[in-house]
């Protein structure tokens, strides 16, 4: 029987990425077949969800994506699988309104319409966790299979907020975490660290945890359920080649916009400029997000600096995005120096102490270019820390905030090369990537 869920919480900082990749990694281990998926915009949790499961794990965003595409992406996520564990964002109920929780956890599960079970941090309270969870209940319409309790100091404390749980709300506590065990994984400026940087023995020792703490076996008989149905989607024949950079400097990539360049016609081939890797043959180039800082040496001593410069002076299709756009730029100024990149644009960037940037913006083209016409927009997500200087051109981007209409420039372009810190996931309604492939 397939069985779906959503590990949601109370707030950022609860545990739930550790619980979903203990879970998934647990069921993968005993032969069950998962299906990961991310709400909202993040790459790094999705990344080790992939490698908890084995299997290609997808964004589910109802900000950047429509309600009928979330399910899409979700039915599609689900082929070939007996259980699907979607991992939560934030607190369960925040999102971009505070009247109908657009884009949260919260949405996705109506959407999605799976259960959740509920990660508390219950450090420094106890009877009020029922209040917790009964407020979340009725606010988010949703349905809570279950709850596990994190960051319980002793049997005690464990008894007590279980005792208020059972008594004033109808969820099963299905497990107790004791405190200061989240801390299995490191984290640095953009989060925990990325996928390429853990091995087996910490996605082992999250299914140990899990294992001795949570009842799984229980949370999967509450979330029984009907399995999706997707509806394979046409594929145009292969006759172009797309590059897409990946490396431990450039991973932060939808799936989801992997498989559109493939379904448009594109035969997908990766290369890695950390290894000094060409790109023979290209129709089009992609560089994403991920940490170029932190390889700012190697890159700038790789033969692909400059293989990318050529590429897009004899006015190659390349489209680049934050890490990308750094890696186009005369170069990264990091506490080590600066390094010299493949110099596309004329500008440079510098790592900063502080974000830059966070949150869902509206992207609206101010000049006709390879994206497309003027006035032409879609909904995309920056986050980043470091910061541009040196630029004295146009954007091709007005930004707009989603939250508070705060606006702002991004936006790059020379020739047929397109850069700006701002994600786009390629199936939103009228994506702009179409124009330019």
């Amino acid at each position: 029987m397939f069985s779906s869920f959503m590990i949601a919480a109370d707030k950022s900082g609860s545990g739930k990425t550790t619980l979903t990749t203990g879970i998934i990694k647990y069921l993968t281990r005993n032969g069950r077949f998962v299906a990961p998926f991310k709400c909202g915009p993040d790459y790094i949790d999705t990344l080790h969800l992939e490698r908890a499961s084995g299997r290609k794990a997808y964004n589910l965003d109802s900000v950047m994506l429509s309600r009928g595409t979330v399910k899409s992406v979700y039915a599609k996520g689900c082929a070939g699988a007996d259980c699907a564990v979607i991992e939560g964002v934030m607190g369960v109920l925040d999102g971009v309104s505070h009247k109908d929780f657009a884009g949260s956890s919260a949405d996705i599960a109506a959407i999605t319409d799976v259960p959740c079970v509920l990660v508390l941090d219950c450090s420094g309270s106890s009877y009020t966790a029922a209040a917790t969870i009964r407020g979340i209940a009725e606010l988010g319409r949703m349905r809570i299979a279950g709850i596990v309790l994190n960051n319980i100091a002793s049997d005690r404390h464990a008894f007590l907020v279980r005792s208020a749980v059972e008594a004033h709300t109808d969820c099963k506590v299905l497990g107790t975490l004791p405190k200061n065990s989240e801390n299995l994984l490191g984290s640095r400026h953009l989060g925990i660290k990325t996928a390429m940087e853990v091995d087996e023995t910490y996605l082992n020792a999250c299914a140990d945890f899990v294992s001795a703490n949570v009842n799984v076996e229980e949370l999967l008989m509450l979330c029984r359920a009907e399995k999706p149905i997707s509806v394979p989607t046409a594929k145009q024949k292969a006759d172009k080649t797309a590059y897409v950079a990946y490396d431990k400097a450039f991973q932060f990539y939808y799936n989801s916009n992997i498989e559109f360049l493939a379904s448009a016609g594109y035969e997908v081939k990766f290369f890695s400029p950390l290894a000094g890797e060409g790109i023979d043959g290209a129709d089009f180039v992609y560089i994403g997000g991920g940490y170029p800082e932190l390889y700012a040496k190697e890159l700038s001593e790789s033969p692909t600096a400059k293989i990318i410069k050529d590429y897009a002076e004899a006015g190659g299709k390349l489209y680049a995005e934050c890490g990308g756009l750094m890696f186009l730029s005369r170069g990264i100024h990091t506490d080590g120096g600066f390094f010299p990149m493949s110099g596309v644009f004329e500008c440079e960037t510098r790592m900063c102490s502080r974000r830059q940037a966070l949150g869902y913006v509206r992207a609206e083209l101010v000049k006709d270019c390879i994206m497309g016409n003027a006035g032409r927009a879609n909904i995309g997500h920056e986050f980043h820390y470091s910061a541009m200087e040196g630029y004295s051109g146009e954007y091709a981007y007005k930004l707009t905030r989603i939250t508070d209409g705060k606006t702002s420039g991004d936006g790059l372009i020379y020739k047929n090369t397109f850069a700006a810190y701002t994600h786009l996931h390629f199936l939103c309604d009228n994506p702009l990537i179409k124009n330019m492939i």
